[in-house]
Protein backbone atom coordinates (compact mmCIF):
# COMPACT_ATOMS: atom_id res chain seq x y z
CA UNK A 1 0.00 0.00 0.00
CA UNK A 2 1.26 3.50 -0.86
CA UNK A 3 2.26 5.85 1.91
CA UNK A 4 -0.38 8.47 2.61
CA UNK A 5 0.33 11.91 4.00
CA UNK A 6 -0.74 12.66 7.53
CA UNK A 7 -1.75 16.08 8.85
CA UNK A 8 1.91 17.03 9.47
CA UNK A 9 2.84 15.93 5.95
CA UNK A 10 -0.01 18.01 4.52
CA UNK A 11 1.14 21.01 6.55
CA UNK A 12 4.76 20.64 5.42
CA UNK A 13 3.66 20.19 1.80
CA UNK A 14 1.56 23.37 1.98
CA UNK A 15 4.50 25.18 3.61
CA UNK A 16 6.77 23.98 0.80
CA UNK A 17 4.46 25.46 -1.84
CA UNK A 18 4.14 28.74 0.08
CA UNK A 19 7.93 28.83 0.50
CA UNK A 20 8.44 28.41 -3.26
CA UNK A 21 6.17 31.43 -3.82
CA UNK A 22 7.92 33.37 -1.04
CA UNK A 23 11.33 32.53 -2.49
CA UNK A 24 10.24 33.94 -5.86
CA UNK A 25 8.92 37.09 -4.21
CA UNK A 26 12.10 37.50 -2.14
CA UNK A 27 14.34 37.00 -5.18
CA UNK A 28 12.37 39.61 -7.15
CA UNK A 29 12.60 42.03 -4.21
CA UNK A 30 16.30 41.22 -3.87
CA UNK A 31 16.89 42.05 -7.51
CA UNK A 32 15.05 45.39 -7.14
CA UNK A 33 16.93 46.28 -3.95
CA UNK A 34 20.37 45.27 -5.21
CA UNK A 35 20.19 46.55 -8.81
CA UNK A 36 21.14 50.18 -7.99
CA UNK A 37 24.28 48.77 -6.32
CA UNK A 38 25.22 46.85 -9.47
CA UNK A 39 24.25 43.48 -8.02
CA UNK A 40 21.62 40.80 -8.44
CA UNK A 41 19.89 38.91 -5.64
CA UNK A 42 22.14 35.90 -6.33
CA UNK A 43 25.32 37.97 -6.16
CA UNK A 44 24.06 39.74 -3.03
CA UNK A 45 23.39 36.35 -1.44
CA UNK A 46 26.95 35.13 -2.08
CA UNK A 47 28.59 38.44 -1.12
CA UNK A 48 26.46 38.73 2.00
CA UNK A 49 27.75 35.36 3.14
CA UNK A 50 31.34 36.55 2.68
CA UNK A 51 30.95 39.89 4.46
CA UNK A 52 32.25 38.67 7.82
CA UNK A 53 34.21 35.55 6.98
CA UNK A 54 36.26 34.18 4.11
CA UNK A 55 35.11 30.71 3.08
CA UNK A 56 35.31 28.19 0.30
CA UNK A 57 32.74 28.10 -2.47
CA UNK A 58 31.49 24.82 -0.99
CA UNK A 59 31.16 26.51 2.40
CA UNK A 60 29.08 29.31 0.91
CA UNK A 61 26.90 26.76 -0.88
CA UNK A 62 26.31 24.77 2.32
CA UNK A 63 25.54 27.87 4.36
CA UNK A 64 23.04 29.19 1.81
CA UNK A 65 21.53 25.84 0.77
CA UNK A 66 22.69 26.22 -2.84
CA UNK A 67 24.59 23.93 -5.17
CA UNK A 68 28.36 24.30 -5.25
CA UNK A 69 28.23 24.65 -9.03
CA UNK A 70 25.77 27.57 -8.86
CA UNK A 71 27.91 29.37 -6.28
CA UNK A 72 31.07 28.67 -8.31
CA UNK A 73 29.53 30.31 -11.40
CA UNK A 74 28.58 33.39 -9.39
CA UNK A 75 31.95 33.48 -7.62
CA UNK A 76 33.80 33.38 -10.94
CA UNK A 77 31.82 36.38 -12.21
CA UNK A 78 32.32 38.24 -8.91
CA UNK A 79 36.07 37.59 -9.14
CA UNK A 80 36.19 38.86 -12.74
CA UNK A 81 34.43 42.03 -11.58
CA UNK A 82 36.81 42.52 -8.65
CA UNK A 83 34.12 41.94 -6.03
CA UNK A 84 35.85 38.92 -4.51
CA UNK A 85 39.34 37.53 -4.51
CA UNK A 86 40.50 33.98 -4.00
CA UNK A 87 43.01 33.38 -1.24
CA UNK A 88 45.14 30.40 -0.32
CA UNK A 89 43.38 28.14 2.15
CA UNK A 90 45.65 26.94 4.97
CA UNK A 91 43.34 23.94 5.51
CA UNK A 92 43.10 22.76 1.89
CA UNK A 93 45.44 23.72 -0.93
CA UNK A 94 42.89 22.79 -3.61
CA UNK A 95 39.91 24.74 -2.20
CA UNK A 96 40.64 28.46 -2.27
CA UNK A 97 38.94 30.85 0.13
CA UNK A 98 36.64 33.44 -1.39
CA UNK A 99 37.07 36.85 0.19
CA UNK A 100 34.97 40.01 -0.16
CA UNK A 101 36.83 43.05 -1.50
CA UNK A 102 36.44 46.68 -0.52
CA UNK A 103 34.29 47.21 -3.64
CA UNK A 104 31.89 44.43 -2.67
CA UNK A 105 31.62 45.69 0.90
CA UNK A 106 30.76 49.14 -0.45
CA UNK A 107 28.13 47.63 -2.78
CA UNK A 108 26.54 45.69 0.10
CA UNK A 109 26.57 48.75 2.37
CA UNK A 110 25.03 50.88 -0.39
CA UNK A 111 21.97 48.66 -0.59
CA UNK A 112 21.41 48.46 3.18
CA UNK A 113 19.11 51.48 3.39
CA UNK A 114 16.92 50.14 0.57
CA UNK A 115 16.78 46.73 2.24
CA UNK A 116 15.89 48.25 5.62
CA UNK A 117 13.06 50.28 4.07
CA UNK A 118 11.76 47.23 2.19
CA UNK A 119 11.90 45.04 5.31
CA UNK A 120 10.17 47.65 7.46
CA UNK A 121 7.39 48.12 4.90
CA UNK A 122 6.98 44.37 4.37
CA UNK A 123 6.62 43.79 8.12
CA UNK A 124 3.92 46.44 8.55
CA UNK A 125 0.75 44.97 10.04
CA UNK A 126 2.44 41.75 11.14
CA UNK A 127 3.36 41.16 14.77
CA UNK A 128 7.18 40.82 14.88
CA UNK A 129 6.75 37.89 17.29
CA UNK A 130 4.83 36.02 14.59
CA UNK A 131 7.67 36.56 12.13
CA UNK A 132 10.24 35.46 14.72
CA UNK A 133 8.18 32.32 15.42
CA UNK A 134 7.94 31.62 11.69
CA UNK A 135 11.74 31.85 11.41
CA UNK A 136 12.10 29.48 14.35
CA UNK A 137 9.71 26.95 12.80
CA UNK A 138 11.39 27.21 9.39
CA UNK A 139 14.80 26.61 10.97
CA UNK A 140 13.47 23.55 12.80
CA UNK A 141 12.04 22.17 9.56
CA UNK A 142 15.30 22.86 7.71
CA UNK A 143 17.24 21.06 10.43
CA UNK A 144 14.80 18.15 10.54
CA UNK A 145 14.73 17.81 6.77
CA UNK A 146 18.48 17.87 6.32
CA UNK A 147 19.23 15.59 9.29
CA UNK A 148 16.66 12.93 8.48
CA UNK A 149 17.13 12.91 4.73
CA UNK A 150 20.93 13.23 4.66
CA UNK A 151 21.14 10.19 6.94
CA UNK A 152 18.87 8.10 4.69
CA UNK A 153 20.26 9.16 1.28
Amino acid sequence: MATQRNRGGDAVSNLMLATFKLNGAFLAAGDRISAPSGLTAARWQVLGTLMWDDMTVSGVARKMGLSRQAVQRIANVLAEEGLITFLDNPNDRRAKLASATKASREAIHSLAERQYAWANTTAEGIDPEEIEKAVEVLNRIIFSSTQKHDASD
